[in-house]
């Protein structure tokens, strides 16, 4: 203060007028940076800690709980034997961040308890069966008590998260990216009929049992490119700009010049498709893409808007279904948007184009059946009538996954230790290693091969299914029989890891962003959900990488592998709906469809059709009734700004939880020593925080 009142408020007039800004006497005495420069200067904050040093930093944590989380630090302490202090460095964890809400209040659980209920928890969701220990069933034990209490909590735990969503900004991931390729997918509706008139409807929902049944893989071509995921042991960013996503992924241009590869084009104009499909007796040729648009459509609100293009031809005396790629959006959420252009980022990130591929040292022009009635195709057909699957090794549909497992102990508490009684989380490593240490797969590369070309990802497989009742619901007497149909299905495999001994595994990359990290895990969507389990059911022995993104930095924050049986069970525990049931709207369609006469047509569904989707046939003319299908789309690609809320899983741990031993869907734990809130307690706290408040302007006057 002394200093603060010598200081001369009034210059002399020289510092003023004279060309001196600061004359050197005022310098020496009042500059900082004059006493610096001549080394005078004394730091007021040295040995700041001294005067700290007896400061009880428990009472204050009493006082102010926040106090007490973990910081976002990449270094801590921990104490040995003697309660001295360790200095180390702790691993990395991805997706630490500080929260960006006050929570209302703590958790009725404190650290220990929310600690034990994670280990019980992430013990069940193991790939295998879990073999108790005595301290293992204590521990189960004393989850299934706090049952009630945790399923509470994590309700009012996300009402919470909830009513802050509103508060979270969103923003779009390569913008003209996106809208690039929405104007290429466009120009395929360009080429379609303009009109059409309305033919039939087609319900998405029936009283009837439909399962799916894989015949054989009819032909595979291309190459299918290695992927290397990444360790996670720091951080990894997804930094891909919009220059690169340009050049390895161009939007589609298709000229007379230099027109696509058949297995590029429209399935109803893709000459292997129609060959395949008359030498199979095939019903319904579809792509994957047709099958997501297609089956995704689930009660109770039928909410997706969608059209798709299809074309109906006669071969073997028959009607023969060509579903091509659906028309693109009108509009999407920002959330859809991220997710549509993240899809290219996994594969730039994750498949080096010089990664090594399987491939085949055969060649042979783009349509591998070139001329009809040559012997090549004779012989073909002789080939793929009886083709069957070349993989060496057994499909893993069987393997026990862990959601109903974990519902069943939540519902009935039971723990049982004989082999018979769990159903765990896929067990990729243990279900590849127990029929082979390595499999093969046959690729037969049947397009023309550019040496000087970088792009690896060009595979196509074409599969052969049947689709139709349920052994239950084959009955003679029944009055309306189910027939069972012959689908084609052309699908594209992102790629294949390596595991431990070389085994390999086909993977398909899924983007799952994350805006609510500090909160916890988002659930998929049953948009999400639906499509992955439909890309795995028409992919046998393909699992999914689900990569955990953060959506504000890009960083990688886990990875999840998932079966179709997995997926299953995730979205009966999330939205309680079976997904086989969506089944039945493919086989619907083949059965009102293949009626129709030879022509091309559209299926169209609004949110106003219900569980129904509209058939519309080209016509030529406009008129009364007649569809514009080009009405529909204007010259942008809209942003729907209304997105709903993502919740929370309950069941998934991000990696902050688990270093921090926390529960998911649940606040902050309460202190350590829980003590009933009696009126002594709070007036001994209160004469606690009096006597701190106290100690803290004793050391401030000195």
């Amino acid at each position: 203060m002394d200093r603060f009142l010598n200081i001369d408020w009034n210059p002399s007039l020289e510092d003023i007028i004279d060309s001196t800004f600061v004359n050197e006497e005022r310098l020496e005495k009042e500059s900082v940076m004059h006493r610096i420069m001549t080394g005078n200067f004394t730091d007021p904050f040295k040995d700041i800690e001294e005067d700290y040093k007896d400061v009880k930093i428990d009472l204050i944590q009493n006082i102010h709980p926040d106090l007490i989380e973990k910081t976002n630090d990449t270094e801590t302490n921990e104490m040995d034997e003697n309660g001295q202090s360790i200095g180390m460095k702790r691993p990395y964890v991805p997706g630490i961040v500080k929260p960006v809400f006050k929570f209302p209040s703590r958790s009725k659980l404190n650290k220990e308890q929310q600690a034990m209920c994670l280990r019980v928890l992430l013990r069940f969701s193991e790939p295998d069966k879990p073999k108790l220990t005595q301290t293992e069933r204590e521990e189960l034990q004393k989850y299934m008590d706090l049952q009630q209490i945790i399923s509470r909590e994590q309700d009012e735990f996300l009402k919470f998260a909830k009513s802050k969503w509103s508060e979270r900004s969103l923003h779009i991931m390569h913008e003209n990216y996106i809208n690039l390729r929405w104007n290429s997918k466009l120009q395929y509706i360009h080429k379609l009929p303009k009109y059409y008139a309305e033919v039939t409807d087609i319900p998405f929902v029936t009283k009837k049992s439909i399962e799916l049944k894989f015949i054989s893989e009819c032909l595979q071509m291309g190459e299918i490119p290695k992927i290397i995921l990444p360790p996670l042991t720091k951080p990894y960013m997804l930094r891909v700009n919009l220059i690169q996503l340009q050049k390895r992924f161009p939007p589609k241009k298709n000229t007379s010049n230099n027109p696509p590869p058949c297995y590029k084009l429209p399935v109803s104009e893709d000459v292997n498709c129609q060959e395949l499909a008359e030498t199979n007796n095939v019903d319904l040729v579809i792509s994957s893409s047709g099958l997501n648009c297609l089956v995704n459509n689930m009660g109770p609100n039928y909410s997706n808007s969608w059209l798709l293009p299809l074309v109906i031809k006669r071969h073997n005396d028959k009607n023969v279904i060509y579903i091509d790629k659906p028309a693109p959006p009108i509009g999407s959420t920002i959330p859809e948007k991220n997710n549509w252009v993240y899809k290219y980022i996994l594969k730039y990130s994750f498949i080096n184009t010089k990664h090594p591929t399987f491939r085949s040292n055969e060649k042979y022009n783009d349509n591998v059946f070139g001329d009809i009635n040559s012997e090549e195709i004779l012989k073909l057909e002789e080939k793929y009538e009886h083709a069957s699957t070349q993989m060496k090794y057994e499909s893993c549909s069987t393997i026990p996954e862990k959601d109903d497992y974990i519902e069943d102990i939540s519902k009935h508490g039971n723990v049982k230790s004989d082999t018979n009684s769990s159903g765990n989380v896929l067990n990729s490593n243990e279900c590849l290693h127990t029929t082979s240490n390595s499999y093969d797969i046959s690729i037969n590369n049947r397009g023309t091969k550019n040496e000087n070309s970088q792009l690896t990802e060009d595979n196509v497989s074409y599969k052969l299914f049947t689709i139709g009742p349920q052994l239950s619901e084959q009955n003679d007497l029944m009055k309306d029989v189910i027939k069972e149909y012959r689908i084609l299905v052309r699908t594209k495999t992102d790629g294949y890891e390596i595991l431990q001994n070389n085994v390999q595994r086909l993977l398909q990359l899924s983007p799952k962003l994350e805006h609510q990290v500090d909160l916890g895990a988002e659930a998929v969507t049953l948009e999400e959900a639906l499509k992955q389990w439909i890309s795995l059911t028409f992919r046998p022995h393909t699992f999914l990488a689900r990569v955990r993104i953060l959506a504000q930095t890009s960083e990688v924050l886990q990875i999840e592998y998932r079966t179709a049986i997995s997926i299953s069970n995730e979205i009966k525990r999330l939205y309680d709906i079976k997904v086989e049931d969506s089944l039945i709207i493919l086989h619907n369609t083949i059965q009102t469809v293949a009626n129709l006469a030879p022509g091309q047509y559209i299926m169209r569904h609004t949110v106003r059709n219900g569980a129904f989707a509209t058939v519309f046939k080209g016509v030529e003319n406009p008129g009364k009734n007649i569809f514009d299908i080009r009405s529909i789309y204007d010259k942008k690609f809209h942003t729907l700004l209304n997105h709903p809320w993502i919740p929370l899983d309950k069941t998934i741990a991000t990696p902050m939880q688990k270093c921090f031993e926390r529960m998911p869907a649940l606040f902050y734990p309460s202190n350590n020593n829980v003590v009933p809130r009696n009126k002594k307690y709070m007036k001994k706290k209160e004469s606690n925080a009096g006597t701190v408040r106290r100690s803290l302007r004793n050391k401030k006057k000195k």
